[in-house]
């Protein structure tokens, strides 16, 4: 490996090549960046297989229904005011203004009639914009029962999950 340093008076083409050889790399980076990487896939795969396939079974919508629960209220008030000192007393005067929202906890019920059981299910629309499962009553419903939870799939393949809250077997004919 030989190196040279040319100067501005230097011809290029008379001077001796020069070569450039990479500098190695900080081993512990390399095994560092590795290890981030292996880190990645293994998460990556058990997220995966974590997401396991239900157990799906064939029903019928029976009803369902939304329900709007109150919750409370949240707000927020503003006072102002002065003390007027009138030597051994004081008074106060100001004004509060505030404003107050009520809060709903919205659900949505579901009546599902399976081989062997009825389920009613709530699922629990958290945010201004969760939908409802898109459904057509009385219609082939895909379900799954695992423990509490009874997932749904609707008319757009989308899976909702709902708590179960009954449980009715049904009397054989």
């Amino acid at each position: 490996m030989s190196g040279c340093v040319l100067g501005a008076d230097d011809d290029i083409e008379s001077s001796p090549s020069v070569t450039y050889t990479r500098p190695k790399g900080d081993p512990q980076m390399t095994r560092r960046l590795w290890i981030l990487l292996l880190g990645v896939l293994v998460s990556t795969l058990s997220l995966a297989a974590k997401q396991k396939e239900h157990d799906w079974q064939q029903g019928k919508l029976v009803s369902t229904d939304e329900a709007r629960y109150f919750a409370g209220t949240i707000g927020s008030a503003n006072t102002r005011g002065t003390v007027h000192d009138s030597g051994s007393y004081g008074t106060y005067s100001g004004t509060t203004t505030g404003s107050e929202t009520a809060v709903y906890r919205v659900y949505q019920t579901y009546v599902i009639e399976s081989d062997a059981y009825v389920y009613v299910a709530r699922e629990r629309l958290r945010w201004i914009w969760s939908k409802a499962a898109d459904l057509t009553i009385n219609a082939p419903i895909r379900f799954a029962v695992e423990k509490d939870k009874l997932f749904i799939l609707d008319e757009n393949g989308k899976e909702h999950e709902a708590k179960i809250t009954k449980k009715i077997l049904k009397e054989k004919k």
